[in-house]
């Protein structure tokens, strides 16, 4: 663990930064040194735990302004009548002491606060339950859960990311177990940590029962001669055929290519969107009431 003395430089931000500021430049940096996208790098892994360990104490305005007391005063001398700090005894704060010391400051060396990480795969606020076991939320992505992919969660109170096996179909208030991975017992092996799953909206797709939606848009040339065009589904693109003349909100089914669960597999349903011409000019307009003239279209 690298030797750092100001949180606000961990996440690159000035002191007088505000919540939204300190919780963008937060994710940035999560995600960037996030272990799922630097597998084996034992500095980033590092450094993603300093990150979430900086939000923890930033993000939070009681814990923040603590700090801010401990920052301004080698012995966190603001004291009782400034509303600073009180240092736990036997505690000595030097303005260079790494995270995990100044972390165990505020938490104890137990690290029973943990949370704060909410991007795809995130770990949030664990609470003390009786007898060392805890119980949490973890958000995953809409796709994770459909196809029942492992995802990675980072617990800023333990150096190892956990692996999660999610089970395919996975819908949020799932509630998973994993035993010994809970807060240590003074006497005894470790408690169990419960997890609730949360799974984001997708901007792609929706989903109803193991049948998933999306759309395609097509221009009104495709529309109306028919076209072939590519779909996005679960498992990748695939080319779907527009028949001549397809309405707007047709769906196109796609058998066998929804969530595959249960001993079953769902459907993929493309909708099609219709994009119109804007702009268009005197030849074209003439065009078109030339075609409607034809069909008996009203004008």
């Amino acid at each position: 663990m690298s030797q750092v003395a100001d949180l606000y430089q961990v996440l690159g931000v000035p002191e007088d930064a505000g919540s939204d500021a300190i919780k963008k430049a937060y994710r940035g940096l999560a995600k960037k040194f996030h272990p799922d996208a630097n597998p084996n790098d034992k500095k980033a892994e590092e450094r993603f735990k300093e990150i979430g360990q900086a939000y923890e104490i930033l993000s939070d305005p009681e814990k923040r302004r603590r700090y801010d007391s401990m920052r301004r005063s080698p012995f966190g001398g603001a004291g009782r009548e400034g509303g600073g700090f009180e240092m736990p005894e036997g505690a000595q704060w030097q303005g260079a002491g790494s995270i995990d010391d100044l972390f165990s400051m505020f938490f104890g060396r137990g690290g029973q606060s943990a949370g704060g990480f909410d991007l795809e795969g995130g770990f949030s606020g664990p609470r003390a339950e009786p007898g060392g076991d805890l119980d949490s939320e973890v958000w995953v992505s809409f796709e994770d859960a459909a196809l029942g992919r492992p995802v990675t969660v980072q617990r800023d109170d333990q150096s190892q990311p956990l692996r999660l096996n999610l089970p395919a179909g996975a819908e949020s208030g799932l509630r998973m177990r994993l035993a010994g991975q809970g807060a240590a017992r003074r006497r005894g092996r470790r408690g169990d940590l419960y997890l609730t799953l949360k799974v984001r909206p997708s901007d792609r797709f929706t989903r109803q029962g193991l049948d998933i939606t999306g759309k395609v848009t097509v221009n009104l040339a495709q529309a109306l001669l028919g076209t072939k065009t590519a779909a996005q589904t679960l498992r990748g693109e695939v080319r779907v055929s527009v028949p001549p003349g397809v309405q707007p909100g047709t769906r196109l089914r796609l058998a066998g290519q929804g969530i595959a669960a249960e001993g079953r597999k769902g459907d993929h349903f493309v909708e099609i969107d219709v994009r119109l011409p804007q702009g268009l000019d005197d030849e074209e307009k003439a065009s078109i009431k030339a075609m409607a003239q034809r069909h008996g279209w009203e004008l």
